[in-house]
């Protein structure tokens, strides 16, 4: 009995204690806010400009609208944004029109919408299941109205959005070209109508307040001809027509005659075909280009008439003047040359210009041909001017002097490296000699290391004590919107001093300091081809005749660190040029014209000779399979062709190729690949979705894994593997080849599992993110490859001498051990990457762009298919070989099916990084930080550390607590010497 009233009186004590447990803070990991912004930097982009407008606002601003789906505010002044929305994934902006105080957009899906000004918050948007051909702006401020132009129907809309009359065509089989505003009083609307081949073409007058059609007319033949071709634009209220040389404007708003001028008339030096430019809302201008000249034409009351004719490829402009009669403002003119842009005024109605002003820091050979123009008169008489290029650059010009520069071509990187600027922090050539007797030698060395170690330390400390100041110059070559990390120079000094190196669809290579997001240097690689304007990046292993393509070759492989480059032809179907660049300034090394046009690949050749030589020989295989050597003649050819392979992966015809280098007769030098293996994917109805091989192979990696019990794994590191994920009706397919002998290493399927899909593949592991239609739901999938060799004890590793260094042919290796697991993953994926330590020491981790617009951080640890599952888990599942369970005394977390991603792996905190398509990663001169650089629509870099900063003290170290105390203990060190001194002294006096 009183037991029982004792454990009664207990309990309510217990329930007390918890609950005061319960309220004490507990230990999280989190971020300082002053901490964001240390040695990260984060850039917004906007993209490639494919229109530009004055801002009915403020007259300091311009609204920007871009092929990546955004439209922007930005400051004439520093091209600062003010704000920027993104209004389609995937889709790009076609027209942008401003109405009032705000402005409209139109998207090429038919995506309407209307944005307010000064903050861009979304005020309407409609999606049309129809292409919209026009957007007009009708009536007068504050009456003004949208007129959405569609192929099938016109509708009025006010500014809110409200719906005010809408009016399909009665013929179904005709639809909508073109359209204006009338010019009488804009109380019509025109149209041109026609069918579907542009035959039949008509005009049609409708009402404004009602949408009624008040009149219809035929057009001339020449109209249905131009319509057909799509050479064609709408100049105030005529359609201007382009064809067979001979220029024709048509007015559609009422009767009247058309005016046509011949093109062969116009003096100029070009053999191309001519071809009418973008009208950018010029009153009664427009002009044309064959690229060697561009002739000027203004239409007025007498028609058609040549006003001027510009060496070059100019581009006429709008113009926002203080003058108050819109008939009488001049139009801006702008024409990039080789040295100098030349940007001048004219008279539309006379065709009188201004003198020329000369702008030398926006070149045509800097950025390529200008593309759009907008040009602000101040009331003081100066101008400013904002300008785009072919290479998706934005530049804002007052009076000569350039003012800023948004490289918009970063918004579309396809390639990305790190380089070191100063070090070589790459895996050295392997040695064939790893005897003892060879690594005492080489203790030489690593003794020099270590004396040198005491200096290094004694210079940081003293940056640290001195707590030396940002460099100056930083803030020369900062783009727009960029902020310095405020701890750039400490990460700078752990071996961060690198360059990311990148290539874009511009095309433009790009050199950018890692640590500060300053840009170092950039190169323009010359005009695409025409062809290449719709072009969309393929899914293969070869080279894509629309993209530049780049391959960093270390110094540890040549005489001296080449960047070399496959810059697209400018005319389809012509060699590309073959480059070799200093990474470090970008000067051109050596240059050569590829051998054919159709180059499918390149491979660097091993450097075996280094006297005499300028630039790091390369092997080119064509679309035939033929062999070419660069430098012409390179003898390395013959000397390595029995070691050289080659693989193809194409996702146009379902297949997986497999190649080597076909030796020549005699002594002859080889010509030809000869075709070894083949998976035809195709013959079995599937379908390629990705491929990928090891990450990071030119860094050193950990062979083996040490268990809990101290007994050894070794892992199975190839780095001929080639992943491949390919699709059928039953869902995903995983495939790993050695892709020199064909051969199956392992192959897997996932029921129900279906695009997108996302592969990374790094040492020994395959990571594939993936969308599972059965189950509703994202997954990842990890598999790890090992080798069923025994641990014969650490004898061999310490040890290896030189029968175990020696490479082994990839026909003589025996198939691995697969393990593999899946999760459950609570995000797509855009992109994924990996990170990479010099030593391979610290456990990686994947880098995974999500839908979220968050990139997470998940350690290999957490994916590790080695993890026991729970006792209630059924047998089928919980079998492994013994020889890579884990052992007791392993710490390994017990398998569950999802994968929790804590918010502190986030890696951006509070910066949405959307539309992210690559990353890269890199590591530094600490073991335990990888350089991580994401980019898409914007550009984001950081450092990482998965396992912690476990090799250096933490920014926040109290180094003043430190000194002070080492201080202290050496004043008493040194009194209690004296005093001891004195007092032996003493004692043998007595």
């Amino acid at each position: 009995m009183d037991q029982g009233q004792g454990r009664r009186r207990m309990m309510p004590a217990s329930l007390v204690l918890c609950c005061l447990l319960g309220t004490l803070p507990h230990v999280t990991q989190a971020l300082y806010a002053d901490e964001v912004g240390q040695y990260e930097w984060f850039l917004q982009q906007i993209g490639k400009p494919t229109a530009l407008a004055f801002s009915g606002d403020s007259a300091d601003r311009i609204y920007a609208a871009t092929s990546s789906g955004v439209v922007a505010s930005m400051a004439m002044k520093d091209g600062k944004l003010k704000w920027r929305r993104v209004a389609a994934l995937g889709s790009k902006v076609r027209l942008l029109r401003t109405a009032g105080k705000g402005l409209a957009s139109v998207t090429d899906h038919g995506l309407v919408q209307a944005w307010k000004g000064n903050n861009g918050d979304l005020t309407w948007q409609r999606e049309y299941d129809h292409e919209v051909v026009d957007l007009l702006v009708a009536g007068k401020v504050p009456q003004q109205s949208l007129v959405v132009v569609g192929s099938a129907e016109v509708e009025s809309r006010s500014l809110n959005g409200k719906l005010e009359w809408s009016k399909q065509l009665e013929d179904a089989t005709r639809v909508n070209w073109a359209a204006a505003m009338a010019e009488t009083g804009d109380s019509n609307i025109c149209s041109v109508t026609a069918r579907a081949d542009g035959s039949k073409a008509e005009r049609q007058l409708l009402e404004l307040a009602t949408g009624k059609v008040v009149e219809t007319a035929s057009l001339p033949t020449g109209v249905s001809k131009g319509l057909s071709k799509g050479t064609f634009i709408v100049v105030d209220t005529a359609l201007v027509v382009l064809t067979d040389g001979t220029l024709t404007a048509y007015p559609f708003c009422a009767d009247g005659s058309f005016a046509s001028f011949d093109l062969s008339k116009v003096k100029s030096s070009g053999t191309n075909s001519w071809e009418l430019q973008a009208w950018q809302r010029t009153r009664g201008v427009f002009a044309v280009s064959n690229g060697a000249s561009t002739a000027i034409f203004g239409l007025g009351a007498k028609g058609l008439k040549h006003l001027r004719t510009l060496d070059g490829n100019a581009v006429v402009g709008p113009v926002f003047s203080v003058h108050d009669d819109e008939t009488g403002q001049p139009v801006a003119l702008a024409t990039a040359k080789e040295e100098v842009t030349q940007i001048q005024l004219m008279d539309p109605a006379s065709g009188n210009m201004q003198p020329a002003v000369d702008v030398t820091g926006f070149t045509a050979s800097q950025h390529g041909q200008s593309e759009l123009l907008l040009v602000h008169e101040l009331s003081s008489g100066e101008h400013r001017t904002v300008i785009s290029a072919a290479d998706h650059s934005l530049a804002g010009i007052q009076a000569a002097k350039v003012n800023w520069v948004r490289e918009e071509g970063l918004a579309s990187i396809q390639q990305a490296d790190f380089y070191s600027r100063h070090t070589q922090v790459g895996k050295q050539a392997a040695s064939e000699d790893q005897t003892i007797g060879t690594q005492l030698t080489a203790l030489v060395g690593h003794a020099a290391e270590v004396v040198k170690a005491p200096l290094e330390i004694a210079t940081y400390l003293t940056n640290v004590i001195m707590a030396r100041k940002p460099r100056k110059e930083i803030i020369s070559g900062m783009m727009p919107d960029a902020k310095v990390p405020t701890s750039s120079e400490e990460l700078r000094d752990f071996g961060a001093d690198k360059l990311i190196l990148a290539t874009t669809s511009a095309p433009k290579l790009y050199a950018i300091e890692a640590t500060t997001s300053r840009l170092i240097w950039s190169k323009y690689l010359g005009p695409k081809s025409p062809a290449c304007a719709n072009d969309v990046p393929k899914n293969s292993t070869v080279l894509d005749g629309c993209v530049p393509w780049m391959q960093l070759l270390p110094s540890s492989a040549s005489p001296h660190a080449e960047l070399v480059v496959v810059a697209p032809a400018a005319i389809r179907g012509s060699p590309p040029e073959v480059m070799w660049l200093d990474p470090v300034t970008g000067r051109l090394i050596h240059q050569e014209t590829a051998p054919v046009a159709d180059i499918l690949t390149v491979m660097p050749l091993p450097l075996t000779s280094k006297v005499g030589q300028t630039a790091h020989p390369l092997l080119c295989i064509d679309r035939n399979h033929g062999l070419h050597t660069l430098p012409k003649g390179a003898p390395q050819l013959t000397e390595s062709a029995s070691t050289m392979f080659h693989y193809e992966v194409d996702s146009s015809q379902q297949i997986v190729r497999g190649y080597a280098i076909q030796p020549g007769e005699g002594s002859s030098r080889p010509t030809q690949m000869l075709n070894t293996w083949n998976m035809e994917f195709s013959s079995v109805g599937e379908r390629i979705l990705s491929a990928a091989t090891p990450m990071h192979r030119q860094w050193d990696n950990v062979p083996v894994h040490i268990k809990g019990d101290a007994s050894i794994i070794y892992k199975y590191i190839n780095p001929n593997l080639l992943a491949v994920v390919t699709e059928d009706p039953k869902g995903l397919n995983f495939y790993a080849i050695d892709a020199v002998t064909g051969q199956l290493v392992h192959q897997g399927h996932v029921q129900g599992g279906t695009s997108p899909v996302q592969l990374v593949a790094c040492d020994n592991w395959v990571v594939i993110h993936y969308r599972n239609a059965k189950k509703t739901r994202f997954e990842l999938a990890v598999m790890e490859f090992f080798h069923s060799k025994a641990d014969e004890g650490p004898w061999d590793i310490l040890f290896p001498g030189k029968q175990a260094a020696r490479s082994r042919s990839a026909h003589h290796l025996e198939l691995p051990v697969p393990l593999q697991q899946t999760y459950i993953f609570p995000a797509g994926v855009t992109a994924m990457g990996v990170t990479a330590t010099l030593k391979g020491i610290t456990p990686r981790s994947v880098i995974m762009a999500m839908t979220t617009d968050q990139i997470a951080r998940v350690s290999k640890d957490m994916l590790n298919p080695r993890r026991p599952y729970p006792t209630s888990t059924p047998l089928d599942k919980k079998s492994m070989p013994a020889q890579f369970a884990p052992a007791k005394d392993e710490i390994l977390m017990p398998y569950t099916a999802s994968l929790p991603v804590r918010p502190t792996d986030m890696l951006n905190y509070d910066k949405a990084l959307g539309k992210v398509t690559g990353i890269a990663s890199s590591p530094t001169a600490l073991e335990s930080t990888s350089l991580v650089f994401t980019y898409g629509l914007d550009l984001f870099f950081t450092p990482v550390q998965t396992a912690k900063a476990y090799d250096v003290l933490s920014p926040g170290f109290n180094y003043l607590l430190l000194y002070s105390s080492v201080l202290v203990v050496l004043m008493v060190w040194a009194a209690v010497s004296v005093l001891a001194s004195r007092k032996a002294l003493q004692d043998r006096w007595k």
